[in-house]
C-alpha cells in the first residue's frame, strides 16, 4: 500500500518520494510487527510531505550483516528514483558498524537520506549527524551484547552435549526443556524416531555404497517422492540435504565453530571451514564406519571434476602424465569407412593436457591409444586378484598377538572426545562461577585457569587430527574381497560401474615414458609404461617434506641455503625432463 494519491488540483507541492524499508528481527524482543512499522512510516510521510513509492520487507532477518534486501533499496536511491530510505528506527537499517558506515556513505554520497519515523533527527546538521551516529552505535552495542549472551548459552548447551540451538532435527524426536502439555520443566534430549531413523541411515548407505552410489539430487527426489519433508514441512532440496548430512548430527556428533576463528560468525550457511566435530549426548542413527565411508565419498566427489562424475570411459578422472604429473585429455581419430567416407572416432587416445594447451615447450609428447591403457589396467587387476583366487595369502607363524593400529586409534579417539567434553563442562562451570562469585578469584587467577583449559583443548584437537589419519590409513587386506570381486565380475560391469570400482582401488594411472639402456627416452606409444598406483601403497607422488637440518642444509645442489628457509615445508619431486 502506498500513500493515498490526491487529485492534482488539491496538491500544494510535489511529494518527495522515499523507499519504505521494514525489517523484522530474529530476536524475540525486537520482533516489531511489519504493520506497526508500516503505519509509523506512513505517518511520518504524511507529516513531512513525502510519499512511499515502494516497500521493501525483510522478515525474520538479522541486522548483523547486509546480506539483505536493504541493498536493493540502496541501489534504488543510487539510481535517483527516490530521495532516500525511510525506516521505523535506525536500528532497522543495520547493527553492523562497518556495514552501517559503508552503506550510509553510499546513500549520502549521491544526496540521499536515511530517515527514522520515530527518531526525529536532522542529519543535515552536525549535531543531528552526531545523534544519529550515537543511535547506530548503541544499536551495534546491543547486537554485541546479545551475541555475547548467546555465546554463553551455546557454550552451556555444548557442555551438556546438546546442539547450540534447540530445534527439531530430522530423524529424531525432540523433547523440549519446557513441556507445554504438562507445563513443567524436563530434561532436553533427542531420541531416535522409530520411523524416520532408518530413513536417515538409508540416505547415508545410498550415498556411500560402492556400486551405483546416489547423489544428493537423487536422494532428495527419493525423499520427496515417499512423502518425507523437512522439519519445517518443506520439500527437500540439494543444499538442505547436503548441510544436514555433512553436519554429522545423525552420527551422534555436534558441529562446533572454532572459538579462535576471526570470522566472528559472519560467514553463514556453513561457508566457514573452521569447524570441528565433537561427541554429542544423543544416540547416533548411523554407525561410525558408515559415517567414515560417507566422508570418504564426499571427499572423493569434491576432488573430482563435474565432467568426470558422469563417466564415458573406464579410466575417466584417473589417468595422469608421468612427466608433468598433470591431467590427460582425449584425442579424436579420423577414420574412413570401406566406401572411403571419413568419420570421427572420439576418445581414441590419451594426450598430455598441458602440452595441448601450452605447446611443445611446456611438456614432453604423450600419445597412447585408450584401449591399450585400459588393457594394462585390467591385467594389473587380475594380477592383484590372483593370490586371493588361487591360493590363500601366507600367514606368519607367530604366537604374538597382532596389533590393530586403527582399532587402537578408534579407542583412543573415544577417550579423547570424552576428555574434551569434560574440559568443556569444566570450562563452562568456571565461567559461570567466576561470573556469580568474582570475589573468589584473585587478580589473574581466572585468566590462568581459563587459558589452561583452552590449551588442553587445543592439544586434544591436534591429537584427534593425528588419530583420524591413522584410522583412515588403508591396508592391503581391506581391499582383498573388493579386488577379487571386481576381477571376477569385470566383464559383466558397464563402463560407469568399472570406473566407480576402480576409484575405490586406484589412486591414479600414470603414463610414464621409459628410457633405453643409454638413458634416452623411447619414442612412440611403445615407450610408454602404464603404472597403477593403488590406494594401499604409499603415494609415490606425495610431496616430500623438507629436512632443513640443524644448519639449514639440504640435498647438495638442490637449493641455496639462503632460499631454503623461504621455501614451503613440502615440495613435489617431479623428475627433470
Amino acid at each position: 500500500m502506498t500513500t493515498a494519491q490526491l487529485p492534482a488540483t488539491f496538491r500544494t507541492k510535489q511529494l518527495t518520494p522515499y523507499v519504505g524499508y521494514i525489517r523484522v528481527s530474529t530476536w524475540k524482543e525486537e520482533k516489531i510487527s511489519p504493520e506497526l512499522q508500516r503505519k509509523a512510516i506512513l505517518d511520518w510521510a504524511k507529516r513531512n510531505g513525502s510519499e512511499i513509492t515502494e516497500w521493501i520487507e525483510d522478515l525474520d532477518t538479522t541486522g548483523r550483516n547486509f546480506k539483505r534486501k536493504i541493498m536493493r533499496a540502496i541501489e534504488i536511491v543510487e539510481k535517483g528514483r527516490e530521495k532516500g530510505i525511510a525506516v521505523w528506527r535506525y536500528s532497522r537499517f543495520g547493527r553492523d558498524r562497518a556495514g552501517n558506515a559503508i552503506n550510509l556513505a553510499r546513500v549520502e554520497t549521491i544526496g540521499g537520506q536515511l530517515v527514522s519515523a520515530t527518531e526525529p533527527v536532522d542529519a543535515t546538521t552536525a549535531i543531528g549527524r552526531f545523534q544519529r551516529g550515537m543511535i547506530l552505535e548503541f544499536a551495534a552495542f546491543e547486537s554485541d551484547r546479545i551475541g555475547e549472551a548467546w555465546a554463553e548459552t551455546h557454550q552451556h548447551r555444548r557442555a551438556k552435549g546438546l546442539p547450540a540451538t534447540g530445534r527439531p532435527r530430522f530423524g529424531y524426536i525432540w523433547h523440549r526443556r519446557w513441556n507445554p502439555r504438562t507445563e513443567t520443566l524436563q530434561e532436553e534430549k533427542y531420541e531416535p524416531h522409530p520411523e524416520l531413523g532408518p530413513i536417515v541411515a538409508e540416505l547415508y548407505r545410498r550415498y556411500s555404497r560402492k556400486i551405483k552410489p546416489q547423489g544428493f539430487s537423487a536422494l532428495c527426489a527419493w525423499l520427496n517422492k515417499n512423502g518425507h519433508r523437512t522439519t519445517r514441512g518443506t520439500l527437500w532440496s540439494t543444499p538442505t540435504l547436503t548441510r544436514y548430512m555433512d553436519s554429522g548430527f545423525a552420527a551422534g556428533l555436534l558441529r562446533i565453530h572454532d572459538d579462535e576463528c576471526k570470522c566472528n560468525g559472519r560467514k553463514t550457511n556453513g561457508t566457514c571451514p573452521n569447524y570441528f566435530l565433537a561427541q554429542g549426548a544423543h544416540e547416533e542413527l548411523v554407525d561410525w564406519d558408515l559415517w567414515q565411508a560417507y566422508r570418504a565419498r564426499r571427499k572423493e566427489v569434491q576432488n573430482t571434476p563435474p565432467r568426470a562424475r558422469n563417466t564415458l570411459y573406464e579410466l575417466t578422472g584417473l589417468v595422469r602424465h608421468g612427466t608433468c604429473r598433470g591431467g590427460t585429455s582425449m584425442t579424436t581419430a579420423r577414420w574412413k569407412t570401406t566406401g572411403g567416407k571419413p568419420y570421427n572416432k572420439p576418445g581414441y587416445a590419451y594426450r598430455c593436457t598441458l602440452r595441448a594447451q601450452a605447446g611443445a615447450s611446456a611438456c614432453d609428447s604423450l600419445w597412447i591409444p585408450r584401449t591399450e591403457v585400459e588393457s594394462e589396467v585390467e591385467k594389473w587387476l587380475k594380477r592383484e586378484a590372483a593370490p586371493g583366487i588361487d591360493t590363500a595369502p601366507p600367514t606368519e607363524d607367530t604366537t604374538e598377538p597382532q596389533v590393530d593400529e586403527r582399532a587402537l586409534a578408534k579407542q583412543a579417539r573415544g577417550k579423547l572426545q570424552g576428555e574434551y567434553s569434560t574440559i568443556e563442562a569444566s570450562l563452562t562451570r568456571l565461567i559461570m562461577d567466576a561470573n556469580d562469585n568474582p570475589e573468589k578469584y584473585p587478580a589473574g587467577a581466572f585468566e590462568r585457569a581459563r587459558d589452561t583449559y583452552l590449551d588442553r583443548q587445543e592439544k586434544i584437537k591436534k591429537q584427534l587430527e593425528k588419530l583420524v589419519d591413522v584410522e583412515e590409513t588403508p591396508k592391503r587386506s581391506d581391499f582383498d574381497r573388493l579386488v577379487v570381486g571386481v576381477a571376477q565380475e569385470w566383464r559383466t560391469l558397464n563402463t560407469t560401474e568399472r570406473n566407480a570400482m576402480l576409484k575405490q582401488l586406484v589412486r591414479r594411472v600414470a603414463l610414464v615414458r621409459r628410457k633405453d639402456e643409454n638413458g634416452e627416452p623411447i619414442p612412440g606409444a611403445e615407450g610408454i609404461e602404464v603404472q597403477v598406483h593403488p590406494l594401499w601403497e604409499p603415494d609415490p607422488w606425495e610431496p616430500a617434506r623438507i629436512c632443513r637440518g640443524p644448519f639449514g642444509t639440504v640435498t647438495p645442489g638442490l637449493w641455496l641455503s639462503a632460499e631454503l628457509w623461504t621455501r614451503p615445508d613440502t615440495w613435489e619431486q617431479i623428475p627433470p625432463r
